[in-house]
């Protein structure tokens, strides 16, 4: 993982932006807060597969109906490596949490409760 840090110049140039950072202040928090949650490169590489096949399978309709299932059955197909007890409750847990968080809008799937 990589660890950055703000520079001096970051205090100099910070006033200039106030207002659009306002603008966005509650994207940039839900964004801070969810990679704040992240401890690995591993959990990170599982977040942004889950939210990748979650915009895959709504082709573009953030809106539309899908449920966990579907979101867990692309991933395992498309990622064969990860078909092993481990991988499968890590994306679970990715894809449960991501919902719960508002990241993406699934439909809670009878089927995956054995994850709970």
């Amino acid at each position: 993982m990589v660890a950055l840090r703000v520079g001096e110049q970051f205090e100099k140039e910070r006033g200039k932006f106030l207002s659009e950072m306002a603008q966005h202040r509650k994207t940039i928090d839900k964004t801070v807060d969810l990679f704040s949650r992240i401890k690995d490169t591993e959990q990170a590489e599982e977040v942004l597969t889950v939210l990748f096949a979650s915009r895959q399978l709504k082709k573009g309709d953030r809106l539309a109906e899908i449920e966990e299932q579907q979101v867990y059955d692309y991933i395992l197909d498309w990622k064969k490596a990860w078909n092993n007890p481990e991988k499968k409750e890590a994306v679970a847990g990715a894809i449960r949490n991501l919902a719960l968080l508002g990241w993406i809008r699934v439909r809670a799937s009878e089927s995956m409760m054995e994850f709970a």
